[in-house]
């Protein structure tokens, strides 16, 4: 059985990309467009984070992995882990997605910090389900080699 390879200029540019995204994910709940800081007294008395706390949290897991099988994409040559890995991609970005919202942990119910740092990781979100949908198709893509440019 003959194991097919893909373009490795493209598969570096997808993987990279994937790293790029899954740092940016990472690092916004706490750093770049930072989640609220304040705590939420109960009745108790006792301090406790709010919501868009523990979202930030599953964001920064979110994004470690999706560096993680960024990087294992970038090692693998073959076109089914490659695309395999892509559809991983897809679900992780959907993952960001939606943990913001009400399906997921979600944030704070008035307009706060937070909500910025949802739409921040709305985008990221997306970017990274596009970079996954690209691996997945990405034999589809038509690539120039230098016998195209001299034509």
């Amino acid at each position: 059985m003959e194991v097919r390879t893909l373009n490795g200029k493209l598969a570096k540019i997808i993987g990279g990309l994937g790293v790029v995204l899954g740092l940016l994910i990472a690092l916004t709940p706490f750093h770049l467009a930072p989640v609220c800081q304040r705590l939420l007294e109960l009745t108790t008395g006792k301090m406790v984070h709010m919501r868009c706390h523990y979202t930030g949290q599953g964001e920064v897991f979110l994004g470690i992995i999706i560096v993680l099988v960024s990087l294992i994409y970038l090692f693998n040559k073959t076109i089914f882990a490659q695309k395999s890995l892509g559809g991983v991609l897809m679900i992780l970005g959907l993952g960001v997605i939606i943990l913001p919202t009400n399906l997921g942990i979600g944030v704070c119910m008035n307009p706060m910090e937070c909500h910025t740092t949802a739409k921040v990781l709305y985008v990221l979100g997306g970017l990274t389900i596009i970079d996954g949908l690209v691996a997945v198709f990405q034999e589809k893509i038509p690539v120039s080699t230098s016998k195209d440019l001299k034509a």
